[in-house]
């Protein structure tokens, strides 16, 4: 069970979506972190994880959903939480 975070860019009109928590056969929470050298959005279950675009161990876990991040398209600090669900 977990939730689903769509983020809306309001320059570039890019948007993903990001299905975070814990799935079925007991697998690790999924949670989505910034890295604070480069500002890349990444989802991992990883405690500490390494950031995919500069390979830095510098990313922090999101918890302000409403925090406006770095647009993976255009890197305008205009991504922003749009849309909230909830899966199972």
């Amino acid at each position: 069970m977990g939730y689903i975070k769509e983020y809306l860019c309001s320059v570039c009109k890019f948007e993903q979506t990001y299905f975070l928590g814990i799935g079925f056969s007991n697998q690790k929470e999924v949670k989505m972190f910034e890295c604070n050298n480069c500002k890349a959005i990444k989802k991992s279950v990883m405690p500490n994880p390494n950031c995919s675009k500069c390979n830095k161990k510098s990313l922090s876990e999101i918890l302000d959903f409403n925090k406006k991040l770095k647009c993976p398209k255009c890197a305008e600090i205009k991504f922003q939480f749009e849309i909230e669900g909830m899966w199972d």
